[in-house]
């Protein structure tokens, strides 16, 4: 989360929109706190907590379409990939172990096929080079 923020203070920083950056941090701070605070209610967490499932399906499912009509997965580093996959699985047994809640395990468990997905590509296109561009004479 802090590297995420960085480089979004960053990149407004270096476009000359420094005031902006300024106000981005100073407004993610406060909605910040104000999610860890007493103040939000249970329901809201776990609202916010199962509305993170659309976005890691969508993410992983529109990586695993590019890599299906590409024909192969690019410059996608196969340990990378791999090190998320076993990331994942280990997290859905922490979930359970530490804190028994059946909805962060659930979100661990569809992370996980989704990375499996993304795995099982990068194995099926193990030794598939994208095509060379032809550069157009003139």
């Amino acid at each position: 989360m802090l590297q995420t923020i960085t480089i979004c203070f960053l990149i407004m920083h270096f476009r000359g929109q420094t005031v902006k950056g300024v106000a981005f941090l100073a407004c993610y701070v406060l909605i910040l706190l104000v999610l860890l605070s007493p103040l939000t209610p249970l329901t809201v967490v776990t609202l916010l907590q199962a509305s993170n499932v659309p976005a890691v399906v969508v993410g992983k499912l529109l990586q695993a379409a590019a890599n299906y009509s590409n024909g192969h997965t690019g410059q996608l580093s196969a340990i990378t990939v791999f090190l998320l996959f076993g990331g994942s699985l280990t997290r859905i047994f922490t979930s359970i172990q530490e804190t028994g809640d059946p909805l962060m395990a659930g979100v661990f468990v569809v992370s996980s096929l989704c990375n499996g997905l993304i795995a099982a590509q990068v194995l099926f296109y193990w030794n598939t080079k994208p095509p060379h561009k032809q550069k157009k004479e003139q």
